[in-house]
């Protein structure tokens, strides 16, 4: 099985490459960043909030306790990152930040160049792709996630994750590490409340662009607060009940390992190199080919069981 390795500042286990990473997104408080750290990921607490809001959910989520132990950092606590902005006001939050503990900063700028030029370790590559974005639509910016490496500097893959199948897809195409907001959404650990829709347990899953997070702090991001006339660039939905993190995503992981032994890569560098060589290709699929691809012309049938063994 392959060693996914992650290249966010060095600062999560060489076990689980996944980040949870709620700009705009994904409300992360401090049981999500728990236990994604627990899996070995981690997660980068919301901004939509005063710098003292956002350090006081950082310094419980770094000592609370689940029962899986990966993402430690030197301190002996969780491995908690923290998102800011590029205003002036923002120097003063990464300064609480620090204080609280954050192992990781992931700055919302679109200047890549500029990023690559201060010496940033990661670039998130994704615009606008999420399932509950609309930025595409509405100002006709916006591109898909699977890029290499950018002047040598590693690219986290974002938007679009709903499946073990696009992070095969994501890791293999050059990303090193791939971000994931709706697929966590509904889980136990996610905030909000359950609901029931239709029969379905769900949970309510919102964009930071939609009117609604507008009124909740998330019209600073682009200059927002300051404009008469709001323009909403997502949407508000719901996600179905996945149960908890602890579960679902060792099986996911595990799913993306056995993924890479098929495709004959042992480690992620070297499914990269496979790329690079031309030993591995990929191939455009007709929308026939991608429905026989999956489960097709049975009645009631029961997917994505879980098995875990025991010694």
């Amino acid at each position: 099985m392959p060693s996914l390795y992650p290249l966010v500042s060095l600062a999560m286990s060489h076990s689980l490459s996944l980040v949870l990473l709620p700009l705009w997104t994904l409300y992360s408080e401090a049981h999500m960043a728990a236990s994604m750290a627990a899996l070995g990921g981690i997660a980068i607490v919301h901004c939509n909030c005063t710098s003292s809001q956002q350090a006081s959910i950082i310094r419980p989520a770094k000592s609370l306790r689940v029962p899986v132990t990966e993402s430690v950092g030197a301190d002996g606590e969780w491995m908690v990152g923290a998102a800011i902005g590029t205003r002036e006001s923002d120097r003063e939050r990464l300064e609480h930040l620090v204080k609280a503990g954050a192992n990781v900063v992931v700055l919302d700028s679109s200047g890549a160049q500029n990023l690559i030029q201060a010496g940033v370790d990661g670039l998130r590559v994704g615009m606008r792709s999420g399932s509950i974005c609309t930025t595409q639509e509405v100002c006709a910016v916006g591109r898909g996630q699977p890029f290499t490496r950018c002047h040598g500097v590693p690219v986290i893959a974002d938007g679009g994750i709903s499946n073990s199948e696009h992070i095969v897809k994501a890791l293999v195409l050059g990303a090193s590490t791939v971000t994931m907001g709706s697929f966590l959404a509904g889980s136990t650990e996610a905030p909000g409340a359950y609901e029931y829709m239709n029969g379905q347990r769900v949970k309510k899953y919102r964009g930071m662009g939609s009117l609604e997070a507008m009124t909740k702090g998330s019209n600073q991001r682009d200059l927002g607060d300051t404009a008469k006339l709001k323009i909403a660039q997502g949407v508000v939905g719901a996600v179905v009940d996945k149960g908890s993190v602890l579960k679902f995503i060792p099986y996911t992981m595990q799913a993306v390992k056995q993924g890479f032994q098929d495709l004959g890569a042992s480690s992620l560098p070297s499914a990269h190199e496979l790329l690079r060589s031309g030993t591995l290709r990929l191939e455009v699929r007709t929308s026939a080919a991608q429905a026989e691809g999956g489960d097709f012309s049975v009645f009631g049938c029961c997917f994505n069981n879980i098995i875990i063994g025991s010694d």
